[in-house]
């Protein structure tokens, strides 16, 4: 009998990956894309163009088949996992009516003065203090009537997937951020009144189904836009962190993983619903039924990599060359030989606002004359890190749950430089998945079970799971690390919060 093989999918912010893998979890071909960069016409606003997530599919497909020398026919499902809280809105004909709205995205504090207090009767806190007001479709409601009146369906960036691969509208369970789902007992609300505060009509919105669940086959208009084989089964994954935490095999209770892509946090799976009361941490719906994945996170996280990387490394793209490595790592090289705390210079690494910090913009602070670009690349990482622990104290100490290991994945992974920070930072082991693309690894995974090839997600877990890199803890460095944290960052926040909110007002795009 042929081996079988399973696609993840992984469409994210950047780019999007799509990794054939083996029913053992071995990575067998990949293909990736990368999308055009996003449209912000006002200040806050994030929004891909309208072709460029389907197209970026395709390509990312054609890529893959081109490095795969198997048959095709072996392919026994796909699973598909995307980033999570885009909202595409489209008409009678399934076509999109607007950009897909990013979840870099901040138009929906637009919302708060014009809906005013919103009173309901729903048990969840969230709802109660966040989601009506979060709802991209009440921003159309309120700033968009042509596009509110002519939306049939709203779908998330899977949903969206899963509906041009076989037709059908679903959304996954896990992918709730920002959909009226009722979390505390993970499906739909039983009543209208719920998702009309949303802004949205029950008819709008996708049916929430478990992580692992087929919704159809890839029909033969998709087969010819994208290789892909026509038939093939298609399952619905969870959301691309939760995917991410699946791949890497941190899912039981207590267990942590950081990720380290575009949206940068530390995950922690508990068996309770205990959302932030002030929300310092966020809440996801793990891939496993009646798991949460708290998150703290560092808004766009390691995104300032790559715009470190864009706009501070002239000349680094011909020396990589040279070198035969990438970019990120001839960076790796020039800050792995600055101590740790770079030599006094720090960053808060707010390029955008975010819930925690609402005033937020980047700053560097500290400049001397022994700085240069291995100073400045090393204190970004550090201060990604440094945020995202911040974070994750409160949140530890709110769920009862001490960190004692963490798993890492992600893009920035593959940095042995960045792997020892996390462990002199958070004075724990860390272990790295020998699979850095632990998302599409975790969307294979729920394919495999949506497939047959296991029962469920534990036998997919353990059979597709991979050993790991370990990183220990050097106490110098963390005690450094704890008091730079202490006498420095947290003392930041609070003494520029006036001036910063001053200088977005003063700076801001007005209409």
């Amino acid at each position: 009998m042929s081996e079988k093989y399973i696609i993840g999918i992984d469409s994210g912010t950047q780019s999007t990956r799509v990794i054939l893998y083996d029913s053992k979890g071995n990575r067998i071909a990949k293909g990736s894309a990368d999308h055009p960069k996003m449209v912000s016409s006002h200040q806050g606003w994030m929004e891909h163009g309208k072709a460029d997530i389907w197209e970026a599919l395709r390509a990312a497909a054609a890529d893959m088949f081109a490095h795969f020398t198997g048959n095709a026919a072996d392919i026994a499902a796909i699973g598909l996992s995307s980033q999570r809280a885009c909202f595409l809105a489209l008409d009678k004909e399934g076509e999109l009516l607007s950009n897909p709205i990013s979840w870099l995205d901040e138009r929906w504090r637009m919302n708060i003065p014009v809906m005013g207090q919103v009173t309901n009767d729903v048990a969840d806190p969230l709802y109660k203090l966040f989601w009506p007001y979060y709802s991209k479709a009440n921003w159309f409601k309120f700033n968009n009537p042509e596009v509110y009146s002519k939306a049939v369906k709203y779908l998330g960036v899977s949903g969206y997937l899963g509906y041009k691969l076989t037709g059908g509208f679903y959304e996954s369970i896990s992918n709730s951020m920002g959909w009226p789902y009722d979390i505390i007992n993970w499906k739909a609300f039983d009543g209208d009144a719920e998702i009309e505060a949303m802004g949205m009509r029950r008819d709008q919105v996708a049916e929430p189904i478990s992580a692992g669940t087929i919704i159809g086959k890839i029909t033969s208009e998709a087969a010819a836009a994208t290789g892909l084989p026509e038939g093939c089964p298609v399952a619905l994954a969870a959301g691309d962190k939760q995917c991410e935490l699946l791949g890497a095999g941190a899912v039981k209770h207590g267990q942590a993983y950081i990720t380290l892509g575009t949206l940068s946090g530390l995950d922690i799976v508990c068996n309770e619903y205990k959302p932030s009361p002030d929300f310092s941490y966020f809440t996801y719906l793990s891939a496993f039924p009646k798991l949460y994945n708290y998150e703290s996170m560092a808004n766009r996280g390691f995104l300032l990599v790559s715009w470190f990387r864009d706009n501070l490394g002239d000349g680094l793209i011909e020396a990589a060359k040279e070198a035969g490595i990438s970019v990120e790592a001839l960076l790796d090289r020039e800050a792995e030989v600055i101590p740790a705390g770079s030599e006094g210079l720090v960053v808060l690494p707010d390029w955008s606002p975010s819930a925690v910090h609402p005033s937020g913009k980047g700053i560097y602070l500290g400049f001397d004359d022994r700085h240069h670009r291995g100073h400045m690349f090393r204190s970004l990482v550090e201060g990604i890190m440094i945020q995202i622990k911040l974070g994750t104290a409160k949140m530890s100490d709110y769920l009862g749950l001490a960190i004692n290991e963490l798993h890492i994945g992600g893009g920035g992974s593959k940095s042995s430089f960045t792997a020892q920070i996390i462990s002199d930072l958070f004075n724990v082991p860390v272990y790295r998945t020998r699979e850095s693309e632990n998302c599409s690894l975790g969307a294979a995974m729920c394919g495999a079970v949506g497939a047959g090839i296991y029962s469920d997600l534990d036998g997919a877990v353990d059979g597709m799971g991979k050993n790991y890199d370990k990183f220990l803890p050097n106490k110098e460095n963390h005690e450094l690390y704890e008091s730079l944290s202490k006498n420095v960052i947290e003392k930041l926040y609070p003494a520029l919060e006036g001036v910063l909110k001053d200088l977005i007002e003063l700076t801001a795009n007005k209409q």
